[in-house]
């Protein structure tokens, strides 16, 4: 997902690899906030239906 084209202008007050770190953490704990919340929401299914 990082684009090494240097062709943006960051600008010197922008830190590139410190932002592009945090953006793969955010994504990360996206998905498996996702996949956290998917298990509880099948759980609470098989729990009110006795799966």
């Amino acid at each position: 997902m990082t684009d090494t084209d240097e062709s943006q202008d960051w600008g010197n007050e922008m830190d590139r690899p410190e932002h592009e770190k945090t953006y793969e953490a955010f994504l990360g704990y996206s998905k498996w906030s996702l996949i956290i919340i998917a298990f509880i929401l099948i759980g609470l299914l098989l729990f009110v239906y006795g799966g």
